[in-house]
């Protein structure tokens, strides 16, 4: 469903970020923490591009995770959705770019939520 390049509002900017931590944070502090530096030593990827480079993510949590990648995607996914007032719906075969996507439509087509964090 993406296109390569996302372009991405401030405020769906924010809201996933906060909604990435929030489910990194799910297995620590410690290793969220570990996760990013992995993924900005490993694949370049530091935490504030991460909007921008949603493939890129993808493909390092998919080399870092395996099968688990598509569990913790679903899971930002779920909390993106969330802090946009939106219900989340799980859509097979879809990865957090197009969830990404998805959202960025309805944030377009909304007010949207905005999330503090």
């Amino acid at each position: 469903m993406p296109d390569n390049e996302l372009t991405l509002s401030s405020e769906m900017r924010k809201n996933l970020l906060c909604s990435v931590d929030d489910a990194f944070l799910v297995v620590g502090e410690i290793v969220r923490a570990a996760l990013y530096q992995r993924l900005e030593r490993s694949y370049q990827i530091n935490r504030k591009d991460i909007p921008e480079r949603l493939e890129d993510f993808h493909s390092a949590l998919q080399e870092l995770l395996g099968t688990a990648c598509p569990v913790l995607e679903r899971l930002i996914a779920k909390n993106l959705y969330n802090g946009l007032g939106s219900d989340f719906k799980q859509v097979d075969g879809w990865t957090l770019a197009d969830y990404s996507k998805h959202a960025q439509t309805f944030l377009s087509h909304s007010d949207g939520g905005t999330r503090n964090g």
